[in-house]
């Protein structure tokens, strides 16, 4: 093991349980929105969007 990633990790704070579902939530989401659109499309296209707010919200997630 590198002796920097040892470093890190000693210094590292443990994710809180509850922000790593909300991180899961969303990266789900995303994926969903992105594999219903398909790849190769304009970065405009998925800049957040009433698809995006629709699955956050399927999923229990409010947002601004």
């Amino acid at each position: 093991m590198h002796q920097n990633t040892k470093y890190h990790q000693r210094n590292l704070n443990p994710i809180p349980e509850e922000l790593n579902v909300i991180g899961k939530l969303i990266v789900d989401a995303a994926y969903t929105v992105h594999k219903n659109q398909g790849p190769g499309l304009l970065e405009k296209v998925y800049v957040p969007h009433v698809r995006d707010c629709h699955e956050l919200t399927k999923r229990g997630l409010s947002y601004k």
